[in-house]
């Protein structure tokens, strides 16, 4: 995973509540979740809920709390 995405990724679920889509249009990453995991298990204190998109599917957005370093 190229590192320069990861912190476009983290400064994006900073400023706001992200979708996977969102994720993938904005920094290139297919798969939020399991950099969200990654984070959560360093000891980034990320938020997570169900969102429905425009088209009536339902995804989880994901936002960062707080980091601990």
């Amino acid at each position: 995973m190229n590192t320069t995405k990861k912190h476009k990724l983290l400064k994006l679920l900073k400023a706001q509540w992200t979708t996977p889509i969102e994720a993938l249009e904005a920094c290139g990453i297919l798969s939020l979740s399991q950099r969200v995991s990654e984070w959560r298990a360093a000891g980034v204190v990320i938020l997570d809920k169900w969102v429905t998109t425009g088209t009536g599917a339902r995804v989880k957005a994901y936002r960062v709390v707080k980091v601990c370093r």
